[in-house]
């Protein structure tokens, strides 16, 4: 209980800082990071000073009573219900021209805030993220300890994939085995759809796990993101059914020097823009820098993606690197047109004296088949 009360602490701390009066809490994941409950539609107000306000359904009630620290509680019944009880709060506070701060992320319903903005004229709109942000891009210990149990779930998801892989078997055989063999080893659900991009599909930007068959030569991208205790963890990897020729050989080898790179170079202080251009000097040393996408590394935690997140908001690229801080590197894939697609992604912790590695499942090119 106290580790959430002194997170709501810090948001107000900051909210006075920076001049925001209220927190909207739209998120599953943030609203488990003030209040250790998972819970749909997540919603709780944070004024900048005096105790926080949940807004639950009703019937929930008496169960939150019973597992939630927060105590003031508004119920609903239908949505407008919930609305007006936002709206009735909002007002209660007596600031003419309150300034909401609100997550400007994926979470967040383009319609639920523009109804909110239509029914609170004189509210200013503005983005949670240097609240937010802030107070998550660093890792608290129990955090940590989640996120490790995570990526071991990852490790031996990435093992059952390597060991399925053969001539005829479906992208989706191998993902929907992954997947229930991550949720027995403990993972509650995946952040992301597994990605088991094959073949053509290796040159994607994005993937997921379709009907196509594996086929001998195929270059195979397998990404995974299980979640433990509401932690996620993110490692992908690239093999080849049958041998490899020289060229996915070289392409795979560049991917993993700008691994290699970035991660020995990863410290406090250092910015993320600088990590940035040493994976692209690399890559366009070799050949293939008008290929190279960037969006190298990004923070992970509650979220998959969350601070530094340079693939949506360009402006984390001059985020600075902290200690207790969790990133996944190796992020966008090395897509070349006529020899395929590379990634290797990995979750690591970054520590005052360097990095810790999280996911250990070997990084090389794994021909499988090929004696």
């Amino acid at each position: 209980m106290e580790v959430y009360k002194e997170r709501i602490r810090k948001a107000q701390e900051i909210m006075q800082k920076i001049g925001i009066d209220l927190l909207l809490i739209l998120s599953p994941e943030n609203f488990f990071y003030f209040t250790g409950d998972m819970r749909k539609p997540p919603r709780i107000l944070i004024p900048k000073q005096g105790e926080p306000v949940l807004i639950v359904f009703a019937s929930e009630l008496e169960e939150v009573k019973k597992i939630n620290w927060i105590h003031k509680v508004k119920t609903y019944r239908a949505i407008h219900e919930m609305m007006l009880g936002i709206i009735d709060y909002l007002n209660s506070l007596g600031i003419e021209h309150p300034r909401v701060g609100v997550e400007m992320e994926f979470a967040t319903p383009a319609f639920l805030l523009d109804r909110f903005k239509m029914a609170n004229p004189l509210a200013e709109i503005v983005d949670a993220k240097p609240v937010l942000g802030e107070l998550r891009k660093r890792k608290e210990e129990s955090e940590i300890e989640c996120i490790k149990k995570a990526c071991q779930i990852a490790d031996s998801g990435m093992e059952v994939a390597f060991k399925m892989i053969r001539e005829g078997i479906k992208e989706n055989e191998i993902a929907l085995e992954v997947e229930y063999q991550m949720r027995k080893a403990g993972a509650e659900r995946v952040a992301f759809p597994i990605f088991v991009n094959s073949g053509y599909r290796s040159l994607w930007i994005h993937g997921t796990a379709t009907e196509k068959k594996i086929e001998r030569g195929d270059f195979i991208i397998i990404d995974l993101g299980p979640v433990y205790k509401g932690y996620c963890a993110d490692i992908c990897r690239t093999f080849v059914l049958g041998k490899a020729t020289d060229k996915e050989k070289q392409l795979h080898s560049i991917y993993s020097q700008m691994q290699l790179a970035v991660m020995e170079s990863i410290k406090p202080g250092v910015k993320l823009f600088e990590l940035e251009e040493k994976a692209y000097e690399i890559a366009n040393k070799a050949g293939f820098g008008e290929y190279y996408v960037r969006g190298f590394i990004h923070g992970l935690g509650l979220s998959f993606e969350e601070l530094p997140f340079p693939t949506i908001f360009p402006e984390d690229m001059m985020e600075e690197i902290c200690s207790a801080m969790t990133l996944a590197v190796g992020h966008s894939v090395l897509s070349v047109p006529h020899i395929g697609g590379a990634r290797i992604e990995d979750t690591l912790l970054v520590k005052d004296e360097g990095i810790e590695m999280l996911t250990k499942f070997p990084r090389g090119l794994k021909e499988i088949g090929y004696a």
